[in-house]
């Protein structure tokens, strides 16, 4: 166990880097931390402030992943950039604890929010079937269990299995990975195991799956020369044929999530049997792991072209009035407006199109 010195003089000084270095790592998670806010902060009222976006289960899981991203930034990063900027630890052994344990619990709850959200894409694209599984309740659930998961493993040191220890450069804090002890060693191998490992696996998988899936389906559209010979065909070529940017979007979360930790898991692991590394190698992963709060909600932003139509029409085109208070119709709505008066039947009720349906299911999988 950790013997707290709420004083901290054991941690007063960090050593090593030069105080531009220190310096440059505060103006770093500066910068960091200011476009986590906004872009995590963006993802939370562009959702909540739709109500068709908020109707979407899965839509669930990215505003969970926008508060454990936030949580983990406003619980831990301010003291890791303030440590930075004064070129020294000042929060005390206990401060570190703390902030270690909150930003290893967030930080697992954002990771498995992740793979959830690839699980959710690999249902709803390969198994269109099981997709009515994909219910409120059970995405309560889900996001239950991810902050679950992330409890039990960040909780484990708290209670003497592992522990909480400052980096090797000394202005921030995390898992003891140079503790060579029997009890802090099997720890982190369960960690790397249980928290990166099955994590990569199961991302990968979902990836590679929701690859497969749509390439099958297109090379088949082709064959026919796209013509679709039932409904429920024209729906599932709309979600995967076209769905270039769901794959793309995979692609780059997976390339995001095994950029950002896998560095630091390979230092953290080495670490293990080695402790003397030059803190230049341990500090650029652990710098590189923090930008993952900031590149979770731009990820979403580049991909995903209906989030980008929302947060540019809430920024840009946001409702008027007239000089009597009546509001006047934005940009985008006269278009819609528009396309369904030009679409009604004779006796003026709207009654849509097949080409209207898959467009409504495709924008249920490519909003996740």
């Amino acid at each position: 166990m950790t013997q707290y010195d709420t004083a901290g003089d054991s941690l007063s000084h960090a050593k090593g880097l030069s105080s531009s270095a220190y310096l440059g790592s505060g103006i770093y998670l500066t910068i960091v931390g200011f476009f986590a806010i906004v872009g995590n902060g963006l993802v939370l009222v562009v959702i909540l402030r739709d109500q068709r976006l908020r109707s979407k289960p899965h839509n669930m899981l990215l505003i969970n992943l926008a508060f454990a991203d936030l949580g983990c930034l406003l619980g831990g990063y301010w003291a890791t950039a303030t440590a930075g900027y004064m070129n020294r630890w000042v929060f005390g052994d206990l401060g570190c604890t703390i902030i270690a344990f909150w930003t290893f619990f967030t930080s697992l709850t954002s990771m498995n929010t992740l793979v959830a959200i690839c699980v959710f894409r690999y249902v709803m694209i390969c198994l269109p079937g099981k997709s009515f599984l994909l219910s409120h309740t059970v995405t309560r659930w889900v996001i239950f269990l991810t902050w679950m998961y992330s409890g039990f493993w960040s909780g484990l040191p708290m209670l003497g299995w592992g522990g909480y220890a400052p980096e090797p450069f000394g202005t921030s804090c995390s898992l003891d990975w140079a503790d060579h002890s029997y009890s802090s060693v099997t720890y982190m191998v369960g960690c790397i195991f249980f928290c990166y490992i099955i994590h990569v696996v199961i991302m990968v998988k979902c990836y590679r799956s929701i690859s497969a899936t749509v390439k099958k389906i297109a090379d088949r559209d082709r064959k026919r020369g796209r013509i679709v010979i039932s409904a429920d065909e024209v729906i599932h070529s709309a979600a995967v044929t076209d769905d270039q940017q769901v794959t793309r979007m995979c692609f780059l979360v997976v390339l995001v999530f095994v950029g950002v930790w896998t560095p630091y898991t390979l230092i953290g692991s080495i670490h293990i049997f080695y402790s003397d590394m030059p803190l230049a190698i341990t500090t650029l992963p652990t710098m590189c792991a923090k930008a993952g709060c900031m590149l979770n909600p731009l990820t979403y932003f580049v991909t995903n072209k209906h989030f980008r139509a929302k947060a540019f029409e809430m920024i840009c085109n946001s409702k008027q009035t007239n000089a009597v208070g009546v509001d006047i119709p934005t940009q985008t709505e006269r278009v819609a407006s528009k396309e369904r008066f030009d679409k009604v039947t004779k006796e003026g009720v709207y009654i849509g199109t097949e080409e209207e349906l898959a467009e409504e299911q495709m924008s249920d999988v490519t909003e996740l």
